[in-house]
């Protein structure tokens, strides 16, 4: 699906999806998160949900790996992370089947209502404490949401993030659990795509391709980190993605 709107598509369309990435890579480098917050809301007011969707599984993995593999303890993360991966395992598969199969409105509507909630919750980022022992099946409820986000909409990190803080995590601990469910997940969610028949090899090549785009904007965004005021750029990000989910709402309404 995705190599077949590559090359059928006009490549002033190729260039604005090209920039979308970029744009996602400059807020993930100036501010160290929300690649995918920025990136789908663009990406699908171009091309359909699915396609976004697969366009974005790439990026999303091959940008944490150095982040989930740095000072080792593979293993413990993972151990660590284990409800949350048993719960996110059934997630991704049913939000796969959401805009895979559902009516392209429904799937819309259902897309922009996943960005807009996931933007609300970055823009009032609350603060939760889990007690030690609900962590298990607090983690397995936010895995699950979350695979449900990734599937629909390539966000499997919000939930699961607030979940990690909200267990007491932070600094190194948090990146580096948190590196290690995002390259589960977009694994998870690349298979769950390929399996649908919608997809192939191709359109992983293609999605490999498009983490250039994205690197290059982090490196820029890096450069401009400084210069920036963070907390500002944050903000004007997380209000520009709840326009374009409200975007994606009007349209598969009055489509």
């Amino acid at each position: 699906m995705l190599a077949h709107v590559i090359e059928t598509t006009t490549p002033g369309l190729i260039a604005l999806l090209a920039i979308g990435l970029v744009i996602a890579g400059l807020a993930k480098g100036v501010i160290g998160v929300g690649m995918p917050v920025v990136a789908f809301p663009l990406l699908s007011m171009l091309v359909d949900v699915p396609t976004a969707v697969m366009l974005l599984s790439m990026p999303l993995l091959l940008s944490n790996i150095p982040q989930a593999l740095e000072g080792g303890f593979v293993a413990r993360t993972l151990w660590s992370l284990a409800p949350v991966l048993v719960g996110m395992i059934p997630g991704v598969w049913i939000g796969v089947a959401v805009p895979l199969y559902m009516d392209p409105a429904i799937a819309n509507i259902a897309s922009g209502a996943v960005v807009i909630l996931v933007a609300a919750l970055n823009l009032l980022a609350p603060k939760l404490q889990v007690e030690p022992r609900m962590i298990g099946l607090v983690g397995l409820g936010a895995g699950f949401c979350g695979g449900l986000l990734g599937g629909i909409a390539a966000m499997a990190g919000p939930l699961v993030f607030i979940f990690l803080l909200a267990k007491g995590l932070s600094g190194r601990a948090f990146t580096k659990e948190a590196s290690m469910f995002l390259v589960v997940s977009s694994i998870l969610l690349a298979s769950a795509l390929m399996s649908s028949r919608q997809f192939d090899w191709r359109d992983i090549a293609i999605s490999t391709l498009a983490t250039a785009p994205v690197v290059l904007g982090m490196l820029a965004g890096q450069k401009l980190r400084d210069a920036i005021p963070a907390d500002a750029f944050r903000k004007l990000v997380v209000l520009a993605v709840l326009l374009s989910g409200a975007q994606l709402v009007w349209k598969g309404v009055f489509a």
